[in-house]
């Protein structure tokens, strides 16, 4: 039976949330890390991604019992283990986020550590919850993961390159390196996209690139989602040198959007093929 994209909708945006504020909380800890953006900036960070996480656990606990993808329904009881994991994941958003706020940085940094961590078990329970209806946990995991580095990456340079006004005297070379951060993550999800795409049978290989699901594949998993991802992100490499930071800020909600139209088109795929793309 044909899956329609209005039952895929609920479970595609419950996925895209999750590796949405995983990413960018570990994205923002990350350049905290090495380009000492400072306790503001990755509180604030913390306080947007519990608040995208509230969103998702309301979407989670109403997601349909009997949605199907390609082999199968989604398990009841693993479902509900996620969205119980997306509460411990809101809950260690906020306890990161007052830490930031009144806690030593030593403090702050090993909270947030733990906070990237239940972040990543999350993920991994979304994995197990969609494996046995897309062919496996660790098949799910290659479509989870690399679009939470690039989803994460691509959301904590935009809200980087806002915390410039509050933080004007900032120097560019965090947003320097979350850009950096974007073409390695970007270079992950080729990097995934050619080695499942290498290993399908060569029915599924030509429904992908040629014939059946060819439009989407090529125009937005492709185009958007990595090649105009990276167009996106040189443009705004090179305001970001040139210190122009509403340029480059500008082009980081161009790059989100990108990001975002090449990753849902990927899981819908996904559900109805079980191809990690």
């Amino acid at each position: 039976m044909a899956v329609s994209l209005a039952a895929l909708a609920p479970v595609a945006t419950l996925l895209v949330l999750l590796e949405v504020a995983a990413g960018t909380v570990a994205a923002a800890y990350l350049v905290d890390w090495t380009g000492r953006v400072g306790r503001g900036f990755v509180g604030t960070t913390a306080l947007i991604c519990a608040a995208v996480m509230g969103v998702d656990i309301l979407i989670g606990a109403n997601v349909p019992s009997d949605t199907t993808l390609v082999h199968g329904a989604l398990p009841a009881q693993p479902l509900s283990g996620l969205v119980h994991w997306c509460v411990w994941f809101a809950v260690s958003l906020l306890g990161f986020a007052l830490f930031c706020w009144i806690g030593t940085d030593a403090a702050r940094r090993v909270v947030g550590a733990l906070t990237i961590a239940v972040g990543g078990a999350a993920l991994g329970m979304a994995a197990a919850a969609f494996g046995p209806a897309v062919g496996g946990g660790s098949v799910a995991a290659l479509a989870f993961v690399p679009a939470a580095l690039v989803g994460g990456s691509a959301l904590a340079g935009m809200l980087l390159g806002h915390w410039y006004l509050v933080a004007p005297s900032l120097s560019f070379r965090p947003l320097r390196q979350v850009i950096r951060l974007v073409f390695a993550t970007v270079g992950v999800q080729l990097v995934v996209l050619v080695a499942v795409i290498a290993l399908q049978p060569s029915q599924v290989r030509s429904a992908l690139l040629v014939s059946e699901y060819a439009l989407p594949f090529w125009l937005l998993i492709v185009g958007a989602g990595i090649v105009f991802t990276v167009a996106v992100a040189l443009l705004t490499r090179h305001f970001a040198r040139m210190r122009a930071n509403q340029p480059a800020t500008a082009m980081l909600y161009v790059l989100i959007i990108s990001v975002v139209m090449g990753v849902v088109p990927a899981h819908m795929l996904f559900f109805v093929t079980g191809v990690p793309v």
